[in-house]
């Protein structure tokens, strides 16, 4: 089983109640995907190396990896573009969440990025758990009805979301088209 944590850049340290969740997926062996920004992502892997986690792979798409705690394999997921703004980050992001069967976030009810992340999960029929910082409650969602009712909560950040999704696929699209050899000159 491979696991993607991630999270909001704004989210430092991880609830003990999740700490006993990934220390027992430690224990059970599962492989565990983490990108390299500051926040829910230097937190997840700081645990992981207190619990002497080994089967990490750090995601990066800056063009070097930022955080690499425990000295684990890394993976590059070059966007293409030539912007250094965050849309560059939604690459690795889709990256870990193609190749992961799980999610687990760490929310702070204003990150798009981090609800993408849970969006796409959930669009591709996988699990995505997530951690909700103002109400310190744990969410698990196994559908996208399931979600999308959730997130009537949050309208303003739920179309953003969407709407970063939406421009990333159209960017992957036109990436993957530009990629393909031209049949007829």
């Amino acid at each position: 089983m491979k696991i993607v944590l991630g999270g909001s850049r704004q989210i430092h340290s991880i609830p003990q109640e999740l700490v006993h969740l990934i220390e027992h997926w430690v224990e059970a062996k599962y492989e565990f995907l983490v990108g390299d920004a500051p926040g829910a992502d230097s937190a997840f892997q700081k645990a992981l190396k207190k619990l002497n986690a080994q089967a990490v792979t750090v995601y990066s798409s800056a063009g070097y990896v930022r955080h690499n705690f425990g000295n684990w394999q890394s993976i590059h997921v070059d966007s293409a573009l030539k912007s250094k703004s965050n849309a560059r980050h939604a690459f690795k992001d889709r990256a870990m969440t193609a190749e992961a069967d799980l999610g687990l976030m760490l929310w702070d009810c204003e990150s798009a990025g981090t609800l993408s992340n849970a969006i796409d999960m959930l669009e591709s029929s996988k699990v995505c758990k997530i951690w909700v910082r103002p109400d310190s409650e744990l969410y698990s969602f196994d559908n996208l009805a399931s979600l999308n009712s959730w997130l009537n909560l949050y309208p303003e950040v739920s179309t953003e979301a969407r709407k970063r999704l939406k421009t990333y696929r159209q960017r992957e699209h036109k990436r993957l088209k530009e990629s393909q050899p031209k049949l007829f000159n």
